[in-house]
């Protein structure tokens, strides 16, 4: 069980949108299992939120629908933020033709003809059975039983090779000349290849074709009565996945109509589609079958650039069309008008895409190199391509640059800050659903806003006390009182503070005194 398996489909839905607009922060790892965070909620605070990745009902929330171990959707927020490669499953079965309701299909497990039912088992013969028997296949015409008996031995094929042919089959490749003998080898070795039991698409470097053997293919390939028996042997779409495979997509694409290309393709889109629904962190063979599709298909510049963004996590495909394109600075464009427009699709491999145009141009085009530095700060937060971009651009076009491109909160504040834009930042946090980061950015605001910073703390801690009388709601308020105590002049403004508290209705609260005690304490 995971932490999405045990939502609800409606949790894990709104817990995506909740990710995808950016509403979880100050995520932190407690353990090797146990995470924590804050999801922004529909109420003034966000949400506190820890789950247990190994035991997903020991997660915690304390939204209301989290009662009773029930996995809300800001748990399913915090899990898509911590693991990304659950985002891109997730976005592909939302891509993909299912519907949530029929995911399985059991008409895809039905086969009418897994029952024998003409077996003696399932079948009373009729008292004159073999009489009629006899008389109906003594009134047939030679063409007539040709065509059943062909018909009967085809029902099983491996009985009829066993009993029947394999003599034959035999005696037939020796009659005939080497040229079959090779097909024939060479199908059992791919059939060995991509057998339920043999098959591993881990194994992507495992060769499939020796030179001889290729050569040997394109000399054949030329006799029209062996084409077919060569396509039934390498139109395999379980040998996209090895590398090797590259050679024969190329052989095809020269040899096969458009119209056959485009079907074979949808093929491995379609394998390539279920593969991504099984468990498989190694990228190379998923990249692999998209290296097929490319060389077999005449995409545009426009069609690769879409593909890089949709693929952006195969990074061996990446590798593999930007070393190979016609034109790298014309794909780069194409690339750059996809992001500009929506970034947030794939955003955590756009920056690896744009590292492969650097390093496919040497680092020598300064335009590719800023877009790289500046999403890496976009689609990441590094705020260590900050400094990069300092090298290239002034403060000033760096911060214009960035406000152009994202209206994110959390990224417009780690900017200012870097900068140390004051205002900028106050103006941030004067919005209400983002107040509570104050408390991290007292040191900044304090020289310019103390008095404002004072006021904002007391109203919190004061409208924190109405709430209840009890020790969980002190320790909650007194984070203010030693936000207080980092103010200019802080350590007189506590004691006004506590001084007033003991000559009103708090006075007897022992409770109170003992976590601003505590908060005081720990500050120090």
């Amino acid at each position: 069980m995971s932490v999405l398996t045990s939502a609800s489909s409606s949790s894990v839905r709104r817990g995506y949108d909740y990710y995808k607009c950016n509403k979880v922060n100050n995520v932190n790892q407690l353990n090797d299992h146990e995470f924590e965070g804050y999801v922004k909620g529909s109420l003034k605070n966000p949400y506190y939120v820890k789950i247990d990745i190994e035991h997903p009902r020991k997660s915690y929330c304390d939204c209301p629908h989290a009662n009773g171990n029930i996995t809300c959707k800001h748990m399913v927020a915090l899990y898509f933020e911590l693991f990304p490669d659950e985002v891109d499953d997730y976005e592909s079965w939302l891509n993909s033709d299912y519907e949530e309701d029929d995911y399985y299909n059991y008409n895809d497990y039905y086969d009418e003809n897994y029952y024998d039912y003409g077996s003696n088992s399932n079948f009373e013969k009729p008292l004159f059975f073999d009489i009629v028997l006899e008389k109906f296949v003594d009134d047939l015409h030679i063409e007539q039983l040709r065509e059943i008996l062909l018909t009967e031995l085809k029902n099983n094929e491996k009985r009829t090779f066993d009993l029947y042919l394999k003599e034959n089959y035999r005696k037939y490749l020796e009659k005939n000349n080497s040229s079959l003998v090779f097909l024939e080898e060479l199908n059992k070795r791919i059939q060995d290849l991509t057998g339920y039991y043999s098959y591993d698409y881990n194994d992507y470097d495992k060769e499939i074709l020796s030179v001889r053997e290729k050569r040997k293919i394109e000399e054949l390939y030329k006799d029209e009565t062996l084409r077919s028996q060569i396509d039934k042997i390498l139109f395999n779409e379980k040998l996209s996945v090895y590398s090797d495979y590259k050679w024969i997509a190329c052989f095809y694409k020269n040899n096969k109509s458009s119209d056959e290309i485009k079907d074979y393709c949808k093929i491995l889109e379609n394998y390539l589609n279920s593969l991504k629904h099984y468990s498989i962190k190694n990228t190379v063979p998923k990249s692999n079958i998209l290296i097929i599709i490319y060389l077999l298909s005449n995409f545009t510049t426009t069609d690769i650039a879409s593909s890089l963004l949709k693929n952006a996590k195969y990074l061996q495909y990446i590798d593999y069309v930007v070393e190979n394109c016609n034109n790298v600075i014309e794909l780069y464009s194409e690339f750059m008008k996809l992001i500009n427009k929506n970034y947030f699709k794939n955003k955590v491999y756009i920056p690896e895409v744009l590292y492969r145009f650097v390093w496919v141009t040497e680092h020598e085009n300064k335009e590719i190199n800023i877009s790289y530095y500046l999403y890496n700060y976009l689609c990441l937060g590094h705020t260590e391509y900050l400094k990069i971009l300092s090298l290239n651009l002034s403060s000033q076009e760096i911060i214009k640059l960035i406000e152009s491109k994202t209206k994110d909160p959390f990224l417009l504040i780690n900017l200012y800050k870097f900068y140390n834009k004051i205002d900028k930042l106050w103006n941030i946090l004067q919005d209400s659903n983002y107040k509570y980061l104050l408390l991290d950015n007292i040191d900044l605001l304090k020289n310019k806003y103390n008095d404002d910073l004072y006021n904002n703390f007391v109203s919190e801690f004061y409208n924190i006390l109405k709430e209840a009388k009890s020790r969980e709601v002190y320790h909650k308020a007194s984070k203010y009182i030693k936000a207080i105590s980092k103010l200019n002049d802080g350590d007189n403004l506590v004691d006004n503070i506590i001084s007033n508290l003991k000559q009103s209705e708090y006075q007897k609260c022992s409770a109170l005194f003992d976590e601003i005690a505590k908060a005081l304490k720990n500050d120090k």
